[in-house]
């Protein structure tokens, strides 16, 4: 086990670093942040003295090596903007973030989850394919027009809800069910599939050929073996909390990281963007990290297999 973990460690690591190197490197090729903060109009002293001040006419090989080195220590670089940390005012948007996603998160496995195990139970019936067809329109509607449509009806027809802005407790409950609505329909799917699977394995007939209670049997044999690939999508789940919130949050008018991105990708604020990625990236990183560990743990074949593949 602690070679697996080692392993996946030092996996996690290296695709951090990949992330960061890629988002700099395509950041420092797509355009001259100096003449879009400045503006064309500005004199090309004034040009001049921001590339310096940013070190932006230094080469690009020269760059990276300064930010991974500042990297290392915490340091992500300043706002382009208003000259305050970047990470801070990253970390300053998580809470507001993770004050819907969180939520979400759990309206996907509550709802999703026992509305997969029942419809597996109830295959080929009408409440099965009731449910099926629920999930199939969850999980293809774009985020952005369920929100739309949500706003239309809830808060400009029925006037029962905000439509945007943070300022109480009420004002969250439209993005989070946006978020949670396609995260349900994509679990209710695929725990029908793992349940369906595990059913039709000759332990679930042999059991049940043994006099076995078939409450019994879903209990004891068919939930725990549908729930080890079901780790899987809660892992892309929550790997995908930060970044799948970008056009809620912009929709909303929510103060998350998913609007500061957007708002500092228009106002090209470099060393925001990059520590957005960088969080985005490590979040997603450290969630498939326990997603392996904790198949490692429940089923001692991977560890096998990973330790033959090293």
């Amino acid at each position: 086990m602690l070679m697996f973990a080692t392993s996946r460690l030092l996996r996690a690591g290296l695709t951090i670093l990949f992330v960061m190197t890629f988002a700099f490197v395509v950041l420092r090729l797509s355009g001259d942040p100096a003449l879009l903060i400045m503006s064309v109009d500005a004199p090309p002293e004034a040009i001049a003295a921001f590339r310096k001040a940013w070190g932006l006419e230094r080469p690009l090989w020269e760059q990276y090596l300064a930010y991974i080195g500042h990297a290392t220590t915490g340091d992500f670089g300043k706002s382009m903007r208003d000259g305050r940390p970047a990470i801070d005012l990253v970390m300053e948007r998580v809470p507001a973030t993770l004050a819907i996603t969180l939520p979400a998160l759990a309206l996907k496995i509550g709802i999703g989850i026992p509305a997969g195990i029942y419809a597996a139970l109830h295959r080929n019936t009408f409440a099965d394919r009731i449910a099926m067809a629920l999930s199939v329109a969850g999980f293809t509607m774009p985020s952005f027009v369920l929100a739309l449509v949500l706003v239309l009806v809830f808060a400009v027809t029925l006037g029962w809800l905000p439509a945007s802005g943070a300022d109480s407790p009420i004002h969250a409950i439209l993005p989070i069910v946006t978020l949670g609505t396609a995260g349900a329909a994509i679990m209710a799917r695929f725990t029908r599939s793992a349940m369906l699977e595990v059913l039709g394995q000759p332990y679930i007939r042999a059991a049940s050929a043994k006099g076995v209670t078939w409450p019994r049997v879903v209990a004891r044999h068919a939930l725990p073996n549908a729930a080890i690939p079901t780790v899987t999508i809660i892992g892309f789940m929550i790997g995908s909390l930060v970044a799948g919130a970008v056009v809620v949050e912009t929709v909303f008018a929510w103060p998350g990281v998913g609007r500061l991105l957007v708002s500092a990708v228009a106002n090209r604020d470099l060393s925001v963007v990059q520590a957005i990625l960088m969080v985005i990236a490590a979040w997603m990183v450290s969630a498939n990290l326990a997603v392996d560990l904790a198949y490692g743990w429940l089923d001692p074949r991977v560890r096998g297999a990973a330790a033959g593949g090293h």
